[in-house]
């Protein structure tokens, strides 16, 4: 025991949660910040791929035209 009456284990136990408290805290910061990362670069390639389908909705669109197109002129064509 020292002179306040306390004895040095009590220190070093309390010592000892507060610094797994403190790692625990600091893990759980880090790791959010990865997840966090994470999902904002997955937020951008989903952005990335609507952007994609709506311009490949567009191209879909203009070849159904045309082939609409086409397919008029040969059903307006009489036979020889």
């Amino acid at each position: 025991m020292n002179g306040t009456g306390t004895t040095r284990t009590d220190w070093s136990r309390w010592a000892g949660v507060a610094l797994t408290a403190l790692l625990a805290v600091l893990a759980f910061t880090v790791q959010w910040g990865v997840v966090t990362a994470k999902l904002d670069h997955v937020e951008k390639r989903l952005d990335e791929l609507i952007v994609e389908a709506r311009a490949l909705r567009t191209e879909y669109q203009a070849i159904e035209r045309r082939v609409s197109y086409l397919e008029g002129q040969q059903n307006g064509r009489t036979p020889p």
